[in-house]
């Protein structure tokens, strides 16, 4: 409800709803969320594996194209409410992974490690976080933070703990 509530909702609709998930970003705890939705379409997606990687692809290239009429008049430079930055950096954590690594445990420390990095903004997460205020910033944080949860996730298989 709060989506179409929402002033933006009139005047882009479909963008609106892509960068928040079709409402999932208005919810509180709105990352969370949104990646938390990622790791429940991975065992989807990789029915047919070849298809994850498309959709990173995609949710990346439509963040970038919604994103910016989206936040021109915001406070903030990255609204709660723009989570397909969640979606496709949760998605290319387990995009690099080959499908026999995939199960429940690894979809836990790929959501634990993704939000972990997403919020913690380690270098150069927080670069693109501080320093590029527009599209490309947004989505490059995630995009970032997904390469180091899909390393650590590399470490723990590397020691055997997945």
């Amino acid at each position: 409800m709060k989506l179409i509530k929402n002033p933006l909702f009139k005047k882009h609709p479909v963008k609106l709803s892509l960068v928040s998930l079709f409402g999932i970003g208005f919810l509180p705890a709105s990352g969370t969320w949104g990646s938390l939705f990622a790791v429940l379409m991975v065992p989807f997606l990789m029915f047919c594996p070849i298809i994850i990687w498309p959709m990173v692809i995609l949710s990346f290239a439509l963040g970038v194209w919604a994103i910016p009429s989206l936040i021109k008049n915001q406070k903030e430079k990255d609204p709660g409410f723009v989570i397909i930055d969640e979606l496709m950096g949760q998605l290319l954590v387990f995009a690099f992974l080959p499908y026999d690594m995939l199960n429940p445990i690894t979809y836990l420390f790929g959501f634990l490690f993704f939000r972990l990095f997403d919020i913690l903004k380690p270098w150069p997460v927080s670069f693109f976080d501080k320093k590029v205020h527009n599209a490309w910033g947004i989505m490059m944080d995630d995009f970032v933070a997904g390469i180091y949860a899909t390393l650590a996730l590399g470490l723990m298989a590397w020691f055997s703990f997945l």
